[in-house]
This record gives structure tokens, sequence and C-alpha cells, in this order.
């Protein structure tokens, strides 16, 4: 498979699947179960993988659908629908895990963890009376999404559990090694800038060297199971925690970079692999979101700028694209031109993995190429949103901290209205 850069979203479904939905709820109250599942799985695929599988014979719906390294699998006969997900296995069993299984069944909203044959499952099962379109989406949305998450995060933390029916596919060992050097280096590099600043005159600039860090891991790289754990755990607690000040939430994010540089190699490649996914995991947001994002914080670049110090005005710009794709489900346009900011950005990444070497040339923003590839973005979404164009006049290509900082200046403009 191809190595893609950001993670899978369902947000902003183009009209003729909003239709099939559409449809699907109308046959659902119309009693016409079997013809409305069909349409609800038809709404669920993915036009660039194969995610949706379904069979209807006999009078016996049999459906199977790919989210991350898991295969939910399951069937309606006209009266019940279920759907199941193997998770982990075990050989024997184990209290701890048990009690950690039932703890986690109270966070559940329809689903449930349970045990069967030495294998950890998650189910969920419904009349087809009770089975809305809606409730079977985020029946399916709950079971689909814990699977993908709890079997790494069971699997690392009990011993007795093992792997079981994956789902994902490997990257080559030479992909392996460009990830695991890059993310080594974005790390050392990050904690190196940080080392020689005053961090009380500097804290802005460390939080965004910090974070941007992080996000930059999370698109470029992608990474599953704990090392995604890792991340989100870290955004969150520096955004939520309010109790602790700037300068120890800093310390503490510094110190958790450290830990996660020093995995060893095994423990970072159990966590890249590529996967399918048919659920999106960040909410949908509109534009207005990406641009307090923009307005927030690119005046901020200006004091580095005239301090002397570019590389972190342009931690500050990629900090935006990076939070922006991290934290929302975006139109599918936004979404390719935020992350082409971040692979500008990071060209030497993108053309050591393979994958384009073409965006700059000579320490110059590629002019032609990446306007034709702006363009092809646009194109995703202007049937719907006519009046979406970007102004490439406005765009300075001389350099990569221009290039940035006027592409966001561009995206704040875009028009998504019908």
């Amino acid at each position: 498979m191809n190595i893609t850069f950001g993670r899978f979203s369902d947000a902003f479904k183009p009209k003729a699947q909003i239709n099939l939905w559409n449809d699907c709820e109308k046959l659902y109250n119309e009693k016409k179960y079997f013809e409305s599942y069909k349409l609800f799985f038809d709404y669920l695929k993915n036009s660039d993988s194969e995610n949706v599988f379904y069979s209807i014979d006999n009078g016996f719906f049999k459906f199977q659908l790919i989210q991350g390294s898991k295969e939910i699998r399951g069937y309606f006969d006209g009266v019940k629908i279920s759907a199941i997900s193997v998770i982990a296995g075990f050989d024997n069993p184990n209290v701890a895990v048990f009690r950690r299984l039932m703890e986690m069944n109270y966070s559940l909203y329809y689903c449930r963890f349970a045990v069967k044959d030495n294998k950890i499952v998650i189910k969920f099962d419904s009349n087809v009376i009770d089975c809305s379109p809606n409730k079977f989406y985020y029946g399916l949305r709950e079971l689909a999404v814990r699977a993908d998450r709890q079997d790494d995060t069971l699997i690392s933390e009990f011993k007795t559990l093992r792997e079981v029916e994956s789902k994902s596919f490997p990257f080559s060992n030479k992909q392996l090694d460009t990830m695991k050097k890059y993310y080594r280096k974005w790390i050392n590099d990050g904690l190196e800038k940080v080392s020689g600043l005053n961090k009380e005159q500097f804290s802005g600039g460390i939080s965004y060297i910090y974070l941007n860090i992080l996000y930059r891991i999370d698109y470029l790289l992608t990474p599953q199971g704990i090392l995604l754990n890792d991340i989100q755990r870290m955004s969150w607690t520096y955004f939520n925690d309010k109790e602790s000040p700037l300068l120890q939430k800093l310390d503490s994010l510094g110190e958790d970079l450290r830990k996660i540089k020093d995995y060893d190699d095994q423990k970072l490649e159990r966590n890249f692999y590529i996967v399918i996914s048919t659920f999106g995991t960040t909410p949908p947001a509109g534009k207005q979101s990406v641009d307090d994002s923009i307005n927030n914080n690119i005046q901020n670049i200006k004091w580095y700028i005239d301090n002397n110090n570019p590389d972190i005005a342009l931690n500050i710009l990629e900090y935006i694209a990076g939070y922006c794709l991290f934290s929302y489900g975006l139109y599918k346009s936004l979404y390719k031109i935020l992350g082409l900011i971040i692979e500008i950005i990071n060209h030497d990444y993108v053309s050591d993995i393979g994958i384009d070497n073409n965006l700059v040339l000579n320490g110059v923003v590629n002019k032609d190429y990446v306007v034709n590839k702006l363009t092809e973005y646009i194109k995703l979404d202007k049937d719907e949103y006519p009046e979406l164009k970007m102004d490439f006049d406005k765009i300075m290509f001389d350099s990569i901290l221009n290039f940035t900082k006027t592409t966001l200046e561009e995206i704040s403009k875009l028009n998504y209205k019908n």
C-alpha cells in the first residue's frame, strides 16, 4: 500500500453520500430494513479504500468493516442485528484483565466487552425495531474505535495477552528506518533548541516548539497504539491542566518528549503500520475553527522574526496547520492544503520517505508545482462550494517561511459557503 500522510476523516461527506443516508433513514421508517441497511453500508464506504463489505443471501445480511488494525463482523437476520470485533487473545484467564474490562464497560453507551473462546471481544446487539440508522451508526462507531484503540493498549499493559486477527499492513524496513530516524531527529532538534533558550523569556516559543513536534509526528508518521495515546495525552494535558504554572507544564512536556524519544526500535516499530479506517476520530469543524487558530497565533511570529528567531516563527506557523489537522475533521480541500504546508516545511522527510521530491528546490518553494497542487486541492470541494478560490498572486514562494505565512493568510479568506 502507498504511504499517505494524516489520519482518516469522515467529516463533510459529499452530497451523494448524504443522499444515501437520507434514503437509508426513509427506508428504515418504512420498515424496509434490508434495503435500509444496504444503503447504510454504502454510506460508510470510502471512495479510495476497501473498508466495507456486505452480502445478502436468503434473508441473511452479513457485513464486515475495517477500522485501523481491527475487523468488525456482523449480521442481520431480519429481527436482530449483531456486530463483534476480536481485540486480543490469551491462554489463561487473568483476573486483572477481566476487572479492567468490567471497568471499561461502564464507559460504553452501546457496546460491551466480553470473553469468548479465550479471546477478548467487543460486541453490539440490538433488535431491528430499536436500531435506527442513527443508533446503528453510533453503536458501530463506538465498537470500531474502541476495538482499534484497546487492542494495543491492553496488550502493552497485560503481558498475558497477545495480538490476534490484525488487519494492519506493514511498512518496509527502509520506510521504518526513515520514520524512526526523523522521529528521533525532530524530538532531538526541538529539545536542543529549547535547551539554549531562556525559559521565562521564551515560554511561548517553547510551547509552540514542543506542541509542534507532537502534531508533526502525528501528521507525517501517523503512529498508532501507545504512541498515539502518548501524543493525545500530552496535548490534552497541556491545554486542560489549569492548575499548573506554564513553566511547570513545559518541564513536564519536555520530560515526556524525552521519554518517548528513548523508546527502543522494537517498541517504536510496533506503533508504525498502515491502516484502513471507516470512522474518523476528530469531530467535524467548520472553517471558523481554522480561522480562529490562524488569527489567534499568526501575529505571534513578528516578535521572533524581529529578534532573529525565524525558526521559532516557522514553528508557530507549522503549529497552526498541525493543531488544526490534529484537532478537527475538516473539509477535504482544507485538510489537503494544511497538510501541504507541513509537507513543504518538512520536505526533506517527504522526499526521503519516497513520496515527493519536487516541493522545494534549492531552498525555494517550487511555485509552479505547488500552485498545481493547490489548484487540485481546491477542486475537491469546488462543486459544493462554487465561491471557493485561492489568490495565488498573494502567496510568496521565495522562502518556506514567507510561503507558509502568506498561504495561511489566504486560507483564512477561503469561502466555504454554498
